[in-house]
């Protein structure tokens, strides 16, 4: 019974907000997908970038 008082006591405060358990793991995963989908290009671009800025040209046209 006393275990019973002591949740109830605790579960008065601010509930938990479902919307955010909800989207939390999905906003996650969202921006995983678009990290891991990206992440080429953005290698690539940076080792042509690294290239370019080695071959000692200051102007870029």
């Amino acid at each position: 019974m006393l275990l019973l008082e002591l949740w109830t006591k605790a579960s008065r405060g601010r509930r938990l907000n479902i919307k955010r358990v909800i989207f939390f793991p999905v906003i996650i995963y969202a921006a995983y997908v678009v990290i891991d989908s990206f992440m080429p290009l953005c290698m690539v671009g940076f080792v042509v970038w690294l290239l370019y800025n080695w071959s000692g040209k200051r102007r870029f046209w």
